[in-house]
Parts: C-alpha cells; structure tokens; sequence
C-alpha cells in the first residue's frame, strides 16, 4: 500500500506548486460561479494544483485570518482570487505568506521582493562596482583573456 504524501512540499516533489482560490460572495454577487471558473482557468493556465476555493460570505468574522490558516494548513505557495477587492485592504497580509494573483486585472503580488543592490541598475556598464579605473582595465583585460580562450 502507498504512504499518503504530505500536502506541503508537494511542489518540490512534483513540480507544480500548490494554490488555493479565494473568493468573497458579497463581492462577486451573481459572478460568483463566474470568478469560480476564472479562479480555475487562471491557476491552471499558469501550472498551478489548485487545492481547493475558499469561499466567505459577509458574515465571516475575521475572513483573511481563516484564509492565512488556510494557506498554512495547505502549504499553499499562492492565492488566486478574482480581483484585489475580494482582499479589501488586507492585501498585504496575504502577500506576506504567498504570491497572490488576480484574474482581473491579471496581476501577480509576489512575496519575495528582491533588494535593489541584487541587480544592475539600468545602463549597468558591466564594472564591477567600487573599481578605480585602472583595477576596471585589469578586470576588462582578464575578462578578454577568459573570452580568447574559450575560442
């Protein structure tokens, strides 16, 4: 008999991470099964398992933290939910945890924020940063030895 896999690190072990659709039915109104199907197409066309589509009424107290358990419980790596007003103003609580997409507009809100020094800034001219200039020709003139070699 086959072990049951663990839900998190699915991702790791299967290549596909693992989202779960949101969605709040006083926001969607009569589009509800609509943003179902959209929440479908949208985690599907961009390789995503989805999980499962938690669905809150007005009603629901505190319906972001029962999303956070949600997301915690599931090991989910992102969030798709019709439009960014399904969140209200706790968009970036759950950005925090996991990406988050929006069908409409699609967009994706991305967890992890890579600091500016980690890429060249534009018109990076390809010297190593804190170079005078004759340290930049010897870099320039070891880089074309390296190139000539290759050759």
């Amino acid at each position: 008999m086959r072990d049951r896999l663990p839900t998190r690190g699915r991702w790791e072990m299967w290549g596909r991470p693992t989202a779960i659709g949101y969605l709040r039915r006083d926001v969607s109104g009569v589009s509800q099964v609509w943003d179902e199907t959209q929440i479908r197409s949208v985690a599907k066309r961009l390789g995503y398992e989805l999980a499962k589509i938690v669905v809150f009424g007005a009603q629901t107290e505190r319906p972001v933290s029962q999303l956070l358990d949600t997301i915690e419980r599931v090991g989910a790596d992102a969030v798709v939910t019709p439009t960014p007003e399904h969140l209200g103003d706790e968009l970036d609580r759950v950005v925090r945890v996991c990406d988050v997409i929006t069908v409409n507009p699609e967009n994706t809100y991305a967890r992890w924020v890579l600091p500016a020094d980690r890429w060249p800034a534009p018109g990076f001219n390809g010297e190593p940063a804190g170079l005078d200039a004759a340290e930049a020709g010897a870099a320039e003139s070891e880089r074309r030895d390296n190139a000539e070699r290759l050759d």
